[in-house]
């Protein structure tokens, strides 16, 4: 017997492009949902533009579209406003990730679409929130991550400021906030039987990120600098250190038993009462851990609970033994990627599957309207549709 998928039945239609949207609607993909990508023929997704190595597939496109099915529409078209507005009696839930007044302007608005579907819940993922002086700025992960106060406390001990290694605006910001109150719309829904409009800033979720950060700032506990909080270098039981062989250790020692434990295992029982020392006692740390090589220390830390580990490159990440065991690499036909990392006991994500070409299921979901061959082909020639090659 089929699985059933905790997202089965559920139909998407996906405007977005780039990464917030796209890796939302792809968590989405993998519980199940039925997922159409809406893609301008001329081009698609900006994300297709960049490929892989081997060129046969765009390396960063097919890592948050697998899964999904390609509908190339032109929404600037009359008749593709139509086509669109016609998969609403289908489609239910709608992700788009346009600056601030662009579906307006194309007659596709919440309140235009609602009265077609009223259970229509549509997502929108913006910079900085739906209205607003800054609703029609543009921006990027590190422009939204910049004024939410983030890149401020984000550094070495030196002072300098760091970029972080993954889109955390984007993808925590927007996406996962995104998923969020599209999954809490659709159980409303199961009471009232009406949609709603949900407002994703990746700005509004990048602040609120830095709720318990605040908490500390604000209380006097902290200083908002690079290296001037507890939890981003301030302190030695929560921090980086360098080993012999230019390798990285992280400590992680909060609580004051992994603190006992860590000064246990090392034999420096004067160290038990600096837990929360300031730079002093951190430097005494350093030179501890540049005393053998991360391998070394690695070895060391497994046989103590002291919340210390190596500091790996992804790469590593990728191959070793946790990752492993947590199913988090999927091999596809093009390559390897990285699993969905949600998992549900009675209803497993699905596994990667590949990311479609552009309009790839255009004649698909056309004839799913009603539209013959010659009407998508009409419709095709006037640029109102691309066909998949």
């Amino acid at each position: 017997m089929k699985t059933q998928k905790a997202l089965s039945g559920v139909k998407v239609l996906d405007l977005t492009m780039n990464l917030p949207g796209p890796y939302l609607t792809w968590l989405m993909a993998c519980l199940g949902a039925e997922v159409i990508k809406v893609e301008n023929p001329n081009g698609g997704d900006y994300m297709r533009t960049t490929v892989s190595t081997g060129g046969e597939e765009p390396a960063y496109f097919a890592s948050v579209n697998r899964g999904k099915k390609s509908l190339a529409l032109n929404l600037k078209d009359p008749a593709g406003r139509d086509i669109l507005l016609d998969l609403l009696k289908t489609h239910d839930i709608l992700v788009e990730g346009f600056r601030p007044g662009v579906m307006a302007r194309l007659d596709l608005d919440y309140p235009t679409m609602q009265r077609l579907q009223p259970r229509l819940i549509m997502a929108s993922i913006s910079g900085y929130g739906q209205e607003g002086s800054y609703s029609g700025r543009a921006g990027h992960d590190i422009n939204y991550l910049s004024l939410a106060g983030v890149l401020g406390i984000t550094g070495s001990h030196r002072g300098d400021l760091a970029i972080p290694g993954v889109q955390v605006a984007d993808l925590a910001g927007g996406a996962l906030f995104g998923l969020t109150g599209i999954l809490a719309a659709m159980h409303q829904r199961e009471r009232t039987g009406q949609g709603q409009h949900v407002d994703t800033s990746m700005f509004d979720g990048s602040l609120s990120l830095a709720t318990m950060v605040w908490a500390g700032v604000e209380s006097g506990l902290d200083q908002p600098q690079p290296a001037g909080m507890t939890l981003n270098g301030a302190r030695p039981c929560y921090n980086l250190y360098r080993t012999a062989d230019g390798g990285w250790f992280s400590l992680g020692a909060l609580e004051p038993k992994f603190w006992q434990n860590f000064c246990t295992a090392l034999q420096r029982p004067d160290l038990v009462e600096k837990q929360f020392g300031g730079q002093g006692v951190v430097e005494e740390v350093a030179a501890i851990f540049a005393g053998r090589t991360r391998q070394e220390w690695a070895a060391f830390w497994a046989e103590y609970d002291a919340c210390c580990e190596p500091v790996l490159s992804l790469p590593e990440a990728a191959v070793s033994q946790l990752t492993e065991e947590r199913d988090m690499i999927e091999q596809s036909p093009v390559g390897r990627h990285l699993a969905c990392p949600l998992k549900l006991s009675a209803s497993p994500a699905s596994a990667g599957a590949a990311s479609p070409a552009l309009g790839q299921h255009t004649r698909e979901v056309m004839a799913g309207l009603g539209y013959d061959s010659g009407e998508v082909d009409y419709l095709a020639a006037r640029g109102v549709v691309g066909l998949g090659a």
